[in-house]
């Protein structure tokens, strides 16, 4: 029984010195043993980026002006047989408002063409296509500046263009020039109350402001004040002084959105 065991003994031991030969052979001829098997990857634990803390807030700048020039839409539309007949009489009527514009100091860069057209009119009450002539529309847009130091200048040509046959007068608004300083001054005014609103949550919640991290900003487009959308001419005795017009205020406003930064 003793001798099996070493026998045993004696084989295992034989194994392992051919194995430590064989192995040092290899190394000896530059040949290695690699281990294939793929590895699993180690898991990177990325960090999360934690969203900044912020306050939104929204301020309302606004500046009240008195408008300082008038803007006239006044056009004439003239049917005749002709396309020049038609012509002719649409330009008589425009001298005319040219005359009044000249002798009220208006200069011609004031005076725009904004519509011009020709067409063909025709009757269809009978059920049939009748040519009645050609019609002829032309539309001046005329600015009158300086309504501040001369306001009865509006009301002396408003008057006159009244007088004109048929003139046909679209509109008569109030607006203000220089609306990018006043969109300025507005856009400051809306960031300043932005910024209390902002400081007054932040003190309530105990944080401490910081810089803004986003803004953006509405700024509403200033429209002109109507006077009246149909002109009617303005009765006058002969000699009065040309009634004023009341130009009415005209409301500049700007709007921010930002999202400060607390700690």
């Amino acid at each position: 029984m003793k001798n099996q065991q070493w026998g045993v003994v004696l084989a295992a031991i034989v194994v392992c010195i051919t194995i430590i030969i064989g192995l040092s052979k290899l190394q000896q001829t530059g040949i290695t043993i690699e281990d294939k098997r793929q590895q699993a990857p180690e898991k990177k634990v990325e960090a999360v980026n934690a969203t900044p803390k912020g306050i939104s807030v929204s301020g309302e700048g606004k500046i009240v002006v008195v408008p300082d020039y008038v803007r006239i839409s006044a056009g004439v539309s003239e049917l005749a047989d002709t396309t020049k007949q038609a012509q002719d009489l649409a330009n008589q009527k425009l001298a005319k408002v040219l005359e009044i514009l000249k002798k009220n100091t208006i200069s011609e860069r004031n005076i725009q063409t904004s519509n011009l057209t020709f067409r063909p009119e025709y009757d269809w009450s009978d059920g049939e296509r009748r040519l009645m002539g050609q019609r002829v529309e032309q539309t001046l847009n005329i600015s009158i500046p300086e309504i501040d130091s001369q306001p009865e200048r509006v009301s002396r040509i408003i008057d006159a263009l009244g007088a004109i046959n048929k003139l046909e007068m679209n509109s008569v608004s109030f607006d203000v020039k220089n609306k990018k300083e006043l969109f300025n001054r507005a856009r400051i005014l809306a960031f300043e109350e932005a910024r209390e609103k902002a400081e007054s949550l932040a003190g309530l919640a105990g944080l401490s402001l910081e810089k803004p991290l986003q803004i953006s900003e509405n700024a509403e487009n200033a429209m002109p004040v109507p006077y009246f959308n149909t002109t009617p001419q303005i009765e006058m005795k002969v000699g009065a002084a040309a009634p004023s017009l009341p130009a009415g205020e005209l409301d500049v406003v700007v709007t921010v959105n930002v999202v400060f930064g607390v700690r």
